[in-house]
C-alpha cells in the first residue's frame, strides 16, 4: 500500500463520486478505479457499494475513511514541520513539474540552478497540474512549473519563459517546404493534441491560438505524449504543434515555423504568497531564460 492509495480513496470517500474525484486529483478515472480496486484487493475488504447511479462508503470503508484521513495529515503535517528549514536555504530547490515540461528551457533552467555558486540541490518531481500546485500548496514544493495560466486564488502565479511553436508535418506534405506557414491554412487537416487531463494547459492554449487564427481544424487526434504527436506527424496520420526544442533535431518529419505572432508556448511558475530564497533564485533564472530566445551557451561560473 502506498501513500497514494490512501490520497485516492480520501478522494473518492469525500466526493462519492469517480468523476469529481479524478478531476479533484487531476487524473483520468480509470486509474483511479484500478487503483481502489487495488487497494480493496490489498485489504481484502470491500470499500465502497457501487451501482451505475450512486457511489457510497461500506461500514467498514467509514471505517478506514477516517483512519486513513488521519494518516494522510500526520504525513502532511511532518512534511510541513520541515518547510521552515528548507526555505530559509537557497540552495535546496524542490522542483514540480507538470505536463511533460522537459524541454530546452526546463534543462537551462536545472543547469543554471546546478551550477550557481554554491551549487543547488534539486529535487523534481513530475505530476499532473493538479497535483503539483497542491504540492506547492502543501510545501511540499517551492514552486510549481506549468503550462496552465489560469490564475489561482491561493497561489502567485507568473510567467517563466516562452517557446516558439513549430508545425510539424510529414516530409513530403504541400507545407514541409515553406519558411513558415499561417495556421489558417491547416484548417482541412488533422492535429494531434493531447489529453486534457494531462495537459491542459497546453491543451488551452493551442485551443486559443487556434480561435485567435480562425484555424479550427477539421478533425482532432487525441494522444498521451508529446513524441506520440510527432510520431503521427511523420506518418501523415496527423500534424502537430510543438515546442520547438521538442523537434530540434528530428530527422523524420518537416518543421516549419508559425507565422501568427503570440504562436509560443508559455510555461508559468506557481509559488506561495511569501517567495522563499530558493523561489526567488528560481524566478530569476527563469527571467533570464525569457529574455533570451536564443539558447544561452551552457556554462559554469568560475
Amino acid at each position: 500500500m502506498e501513500l497514494r492509495h490512501l490520497r485516492h480513496f480520501v478522494a473518492v470517500a469525500a466526493e462519492l463520486h469517480f468523476a469529481r474525484a479524478a478531476e479533484r486529483l487531476g487524473m483520468e478515472q480509470s486509474p483511479l478505479s484500478h487503483s481502489i480496486r487495488n487497494l480493496e484487493a490489498e485489504l481484502k475488504t470491500k470499500l465502497f457499494h457501487r451501482t451505475t447511479r450512486r457511489t457510497w462508503l461500506t461500514r467498514a470503508g467509514a471505517r478506514f475513511y477516517a483512519d486513513a484521513r488521519r494518516i494522510l495529515n500526520d504525513v502532511d503535517a511532518s512534511a510541513a514541520s520541515l518547510v521552515v528549514e528548507r526555505n530559509d536555504d537557497p540552495d535546496h530547490v524542490r522542483l514540480a513539474l507538470a505536463e511533460d515540461l522537459a524541454g530546452e528551457p526546463f534543462t537551462r533552467l536545472l543547469f543554471e540552478l546546478e551550477h550557481h555558486r554554491p551549487a543547488a540541490l534539486v529535487e523534481v518531481r513530475e505530476l499532473t497540474h493538479g497535483e503539483a500546485a497542491k504540492l506547492v500548496r502543501d510545501c511540499g514544493a517551492d514552486v510549481a512549473l506549468t503550462l496552465d495560466g489560469r490564475a489561482s486564488e491561493d497561489l502567485i502565479q507568473v510567467r517563466g519563459w516562452a517557446e516558439p511553436l513549430m508545425l510539424v508535418v510529414p516530409i513530403g506534405h504541400p507545407l514541409a517546404e515553406r519558411d513558415e506557414v499561417d495556421l489558417g491554412e491547416i484548417r482541412a487537416e488533422r492535429l494531434a493534441l493531447p489529453r486534457p487531463t494531462i495537459c491542459p494547459g497546453y491543451l488551452a492554449q493551442i485551443d486559443g491560438l487556434l480561435e485567435r487564427s480562425q484555424a479550427r481544424v477539421a478533425e482532432r487526434v487525441t494522444v498521451r505524449h508529446w513524441n506520440t504527436a510527432v510520431s503521427f506527424a511523420s506518418t501523415g496520420r496527423a500534424l502537430a504543434l510543438v515546442p520547438a526544442s521538442f523537434v530540434n533535431g528530428a530527422t523524420s518529419v518537416a518543421i516549419v515555423p508559425v507565422s501568427q505572432p503570440g504562436a509560443e508556448l508559455v510555461t508559468w511558475i506557481l509559488h506561495r504568497e511569501e517567495p522563499s530564497p530558493a523561489v526567488s533564485l528560481v524566478l530569476e533564472v527563469a527571467a533570464l531564460i525569457d529574455a533570451e530566445p536564443v539558447p544561452l551557451e551552457l556554462r559554469v561560473e568560475d
